[in-house]
């Protein structure tokens, strides 16, 4: 490097040799996350679309369950299955219920089986204890029947009312009242007949 002669003010200075010195560059120097930290920055985008995942997937299996349950079932299929009259007082009916759902249950509350004259001269309530109906089970429901009007024969109306409540798994219960007509039934002292499966009653969800 060649000597130079520098001047402060105005004097002329003595010959040196200038040297510059630059300050050196700031280099942030960060440690290195130890691998399970550098995972763990990874995690949240993954989180979030696995929380995403299983939303739809729960919405879609909801919505599942409410369309096969609400918009699919149907009512119980109901049949006289039998009559058996001890006299004409005392007799027994025998009903056929099946739950023709795949995907939804059926429990039966507040069971009623009315039987009342063709005229409706006179009318008899029959109490039934709860029913449990599983998907696509059949059950027989034995119902009672005194106090009817001593003669040698009687046409009855047989009708059944009850609150039942369709649920399919992980869905909300829901409750609808049930009415069955079973239309006119002539029954006779001493009778013990299998009325079979082509008398099916009529049955209404609302």
């Amino acid at each position: 490097m060649e000597n130079q002669t520098r001047v402060a003010i105005g004097i002329p200075a003595p010959n040196y040799l200038i040297t510059t010195h630059q300050p050196p560059l700031f280099i942030a120097n960060y440690p290195t996350p130890p691998p399970a930290q550098q995972q763990s920055l990874s995690c949240p985008p993954l989180f979030i679309i696995t929380s995403v995942l299983i939303i739809i997937l729960f919405i879609s299996l909801a919505f599942t369950g409410f369309y096969f349950t609400y918009q699919q079932s149907n009512p119980p299929i109901i049949r006289i299955e039998s009559i058996a009259a001890f006299n004409i007082t005392n007799w027994l009916i025998t009903l056929s219920l099946k739950n023709p759902n795949k995907y939804a249950s059926i429990h039966y509350e507040k069971i009623q089986v009315s039987v009342s004259e063709f005229d409706d001269k006179w009318r008899v309530i029959c109490p039934v204890d709860e029913l449990d109906q599983v998907e696509n089970g059949e059950n027989l429901m034995d119902v009672d029947v005194f106090g009817l009007v001593d003669s040698k024969m009687v046409e009855v109306v047989l009708k059944m009312d009850a609150v039942v409540c369709l649920q399919a798994k992980y869905m909300q219960k829901h409750w609808q009242m049930l009415e069955v007509d079973c239309g006119v039934v002539v029954v006779q002292p001493r009778m013990n007949t299998t009325v079979g499966r082509s008398n099916r009653c009529n049955v209404r969800l609302r």
